[in-house]
């Protein structure tokens, strides 16, 4: 798997800490496109008609990218979690055993190259693996480059990623460092999480 699609496994992780669980997160490459990936989420803390929670998932997805990266990206694409290719999909999953990845395959009528799936909407029948911690570590470098850059958005959730000891050491000092850079350049989020309102150690 490449650097580009890893990096999302550390996305949809920071995105569920902050807005909750995903019942589908996938990256599909159109038959008609290649290397152009469509980022398709649905979850409930996503909201699918919402423009702000679309701009904020796609600055958390650019804080992490590079500019080449960020050019294979065709789409971000919010679902309800009801919406009828969200059903599709997991109908596809269901009939060849829930795979992580697939190729040449069509769903709903779209025809896909390739397609990596970060969440499934069918549950897992195995606890998630120890690469989980591995994908945040990797992920808090990826962050931290972007957040030494001034990107407000990787500055907050690297803060977010400190305060509770995610894929880094926990340290309270370094949140409150970061969340402090974020709120400098006028991130909502960091800006309450500076003035303490979130500042407490996780259990």
């Amino acid at each position: 798997m490449n650097k580009f699609i890893e990096k999302f496994f550390a996305i949809e992780q920071t995105l569920t800490q902050e807005k909750g669980p995903f019942k589908l997160f996938a990256l599909l490459e159109r038959a008609t496109a290649f290397d152009d990936w469509d980022i398709i989420m649905a979850s409930k803390g996503l909201p699918d008609n919402d423009m702000s929670v679309l701009k904020e998932v796609i600055e958390k997805i650019h804080a992490v990218l590079t500019r080449e990266e960020k050019m294979k990206m065709n789409a971000v694409i919010l679902l309800d979690v009801n919406d009828p290719f969200v059903k599709e999909v997991q109908k596809f999953l269901a009939e060849y055993h829930n795979p992580t990845e697939f190729s040449n395959a069509e769903i709903n009528g779209l025809e896909i190259s390739r397609g990596y799936i970060i969440t499934s909407p069918i549950p897992q029948t195995e606890p998630v693996s120890a690469s989980s911690k591995k994908l945040l570590t990797q992920a808090s470098k990826w962050i931290r480059k972007a957040a030494l850059g001034g990107d407000r958005e990787a500055q907050n959730t690297l803060g977010l990623m400190y305060l509770k000891g995610e894929g880094v050491k926990q340290n309270l000092n370094l949140a409150k460092k970061w969340f402090k850079k974020a709120a400098i350049l006028e991130h909502a989020q960091a800006q309450q999480n500076a003035a303490g309102a979130s500042l407490q150690p996780a259990p």
